[in-house]
């Protein structure tokens, strides 16, 4: 087994803090006697000295511009959720702890192509959800645990045993089991390595046994049963913004954290989103509720990449007006296909002799998508497509659709040649001998008529013999006339 550990150290001040500031933030929590101290400080203010445990009066003399927030657990929860759902993509195993995140990854290694492919594409999902997380990697979820939280980036990864023991023994003692720590440093105790040194029954006695179940389940010498997380049967996310959004580019950030989420779900689920709705809860106006306003997204080719369907979302924002600020945003599933067993298209490259490959699934599934992002940003009424009709009539046998409908079933093709205009209405023309003129007297092919006999069911009912016809400039005519009716039509031009 091989095990990735996502601590995300900044989680309180990223669950209430949403965007860039300019003004340097903390976090506050409630402490002994009800006084608010400092739980953590962003950069700015702790370059200015501000640092956990101090009390909010201390930091303000310090740093009078600083803006306290107070620590909202709920919001971390939500957070931590949502950065569970969309590292679901990567394995279905997936741990929620505390301010921690465990993916067993062993066998989603070649699926992602190799570890340092599924841990640049993982780091991409969660700087996406706006998170800075530290990561460790081991054969057991406790050292993995260990690892993200208190070693240095350079040694938090351990692929073997006896790379991860080397790398635990080395751990400070303080930071891995502060309870212990001024017990143990004071028999000279400081890395994991030197507890694990010291007689286990000596170390049980003085309190110890926390601490040796942990490192026993650290090291593998002991089980370390884990409780998987178990995405909702129902996609319908909701988070609520920090500050009110009057615009619809402050809302890009939230419903990236949610469409993050949602192609996560969606890959668990091995599903495809075929239409999704984002939900906008407005604020009141006066005593009146406004209804939530929705933006519904279908797309042409049901999908649950993250980077399409985020486009598509940005390209329908950016074309909303909001009626009145917005305080929360719902990203809720409305319609989705089963996406298992299409097989992923291969990535193009080139083989030894430097010629392209051609791959035409790869084109295909592009071209979708640029018809669902021109669909997103003009409006699906204004992107069209021709679908064929079960119908003999020629004008009746194409109509245009929206591009993300889905195409109509094929319909067989005429047993006759067909012309690539058509005329919007049929044009009388003249005749001479019996036969029609238009540029000049038209000789009609050899071939016999095409007789077209329709549309009983409807009340427009045609019965005509068609001909192929060429005049005197060579072009190619397809008339008709009518069999209970006098008279020849142009009815279209071959190309």
């Amino acid at each position: 087994m091989l095990w990735l550990a996502l601590h995300l150290p900044w989680l309180p001040l990223e669950a209430v803090a949403s965007g860039a500031h300019a003004l340097p933030r903390c976090v506050m929590q409630h402490h002994a006697g009800h006084e608010r101290v400092v739980l953590l400080a962003d950069a700015a203010a702790a370059a200015a000295g501000v640092v956990p445990g101090m009390s909010l009066a201390s930091a303000l003399g310090l740093l009078p511009a600083l803006l306290p927030l107070n620590r909202d657990p709920a919001r971390e929860r939500r957070l931590l959720q949502l950065a569970a759902l969309a590292a679901s993509r990567y394995t279905p195993q997936v741990v929620i702890g505390e301010q921690l995140l465990e993916l067993e990854v062993q066998g989603s290694l070649r699926l992602f192509g190799g570890l340092q492919s599924l841990l640049r594409s993982l780091r991409r999902c969660i700087d996406a959800l706006g998170l800075q997380p530290r990561l460790g990697i081991a054969p057991t979820a406790t050292a993995a645990a260990l690892l993200a939280r208190c070693a240095a980036a350079g040694a938090a990864q351990a692929r073997t045993r006896a790379q991860m023991q080397q790398r635990l023994d080395a751990l400070p003692l303080g930071e891995a089991a502060p309870a212990l720590a001024e017990l143990l440093h004071g028999i000279g105790c400081r890395t994991l390595g030197d507890v694990r040194a010291l007689p286990r029954q000596g170390l049980r006695r003085r309190g110890g046994a926390a601490l040796l179940a942990l490192l026993d389940r650290a090291y593998g010498d002991a089980p370390d049963p884990r409780t998987w997380f178990e995405p909702p049967r129902e996609f319908a996310q909701t988070l609520e913004l920090m500050h009110r959004a009057d615009d619809t580019p402050m809302l890009d950030g939230a419903a990236m954290r949610l469409v993050q989420a949602l192609a996560g779900w969606l890959a668990c689920q091995w599903l495809g989103a075929a239409a999704f709705s984002l939900w906008l809860q407005h604020e009141t106006r006066g005593r009146r509720a406004l209804p939530p306003t929705r933006l519904r997204i279908e797309l042409g080719q049901p999908s649950r990449d993250a980077a399409q369907l985020g486009l598509l979302l940005r390209e329908r924002l950016s074309r909303c007006t909001l009626p009145a600020p917005v305080y929360a945003l719902q990203l809720r599933l409305d319609e989705a296909v089963a996406l298992s067993g299409h097989a992923a298209a291969l990535a193009f490259g080139s083989d030894r002799g430097g010629a392209r490959w051609h791959d035409a699934g790869q084109e295909q599934q592009n071209f979708l998508a640029l018809l669902d992002r021109l669909s997103a940003r003009l409006g699906a009424p204004h992107v069209q497509r021709w679908a064929v009709d079960a119908d003999h009539r020629p004008e009746q046998a194409a109509r245009a659709s929206s591009a993300t409908d889905t195409p109509a079933r094929a319909v067989a093709a005429a047993p006759q040649p067909r012309p690539s205009w058509l005329l919007p209405e049929p044009l009388r023309l003249a005749e001479q001998r019996g036969l029609p003129l238009h540029g000049g007297p038209l000789r009609l092919l050899h071939g016999g008529p095409e007789r077209i006999e329709a549309g009983w069911f409807d009340g427009a009912a045609v019965c005509r013999d068609y001909h192929v016809a060429v005049g005197p400039d060579h072009r190619l005519r397809w008339v008709f006339r009518e069999r209970h009716g006098a008279g020849w039509f142009l009815h279209g031009l071959f190309g």
